[in-house]
């Protein structure tokens, strides 16, 4: 009787387990914003890098929000008089941090050290397609566990677990 209900937890077992490493967060419909930042100027129409902003991609876990202060680099001189731009400024004369919503998310038991994919070579719209052309950031992949496996086995690179769960 013991082995009946041993072998029937298996197939369940299997299929938590299945779930578990295949969850990832939910696609995140447009987030409000405090601005109305635009991918699309920056990164499509002036030609920026992802990295001039999110300047910690290649040695942190973390591709961080810009300062005010970054923002205030070109725009206290560029397009300063729209809308947007004076909401940056105020911030920056009110010594504030713009409030940022966050659009990304993974599960909480994730760690996606940045670095390791940006020092890879991998460009940041293989699992940000389309920021470039957004005009809010909008998370358009469902990040988990089946993703990385994929690309991973897609480009013939490592899936052993402790290259990324340390």
């Amino acid at each position: 009787m013991a082995r009946r209900h041993f072998n029937a937890a298996i197939p369940l077992a299997c299929l938590a387990l299945t779930l578990f490493l295949s969850a990832g967060s939910a696609l995140a419909e447009t987030v409000p914003q405090p601005i109305a930042f635009s991918h699309k100027i920056h990164v499509t129409d002036y030609k920026l890098n992802c990295r001039f902003c999110h300047s910690s991609t290649n040695k942190s876990q973390y591709a961080n929000i810009p300062s005010v202060e970054k923002c205030m680099m070109c725009h206290r001189s560029i397009a300063t008089d729209t809308p947007e731009v004076k909401k940056v400024a105020k911030y920056w004369s009110e010594k504030k941090p713009i409030p940022w919503n966050k659009v990304i998310d993974v599960p909480n038991h994730v760690y996606f050290p940045h670095k390791k994919m940006v020092n890879a070579g991998i460009p940041c719209l293989t699992c940000h397609p389309g920021m470039d052309q957004a005009g809010t950031a909008v998370q358009k992949l469902e990040f988990g566990m089946g993703m990385c496996m994929e690309c991973h086995r897609k480009k013939k690179v490592t899936i052993d677990c402790w290259k990324c769960h340390y």
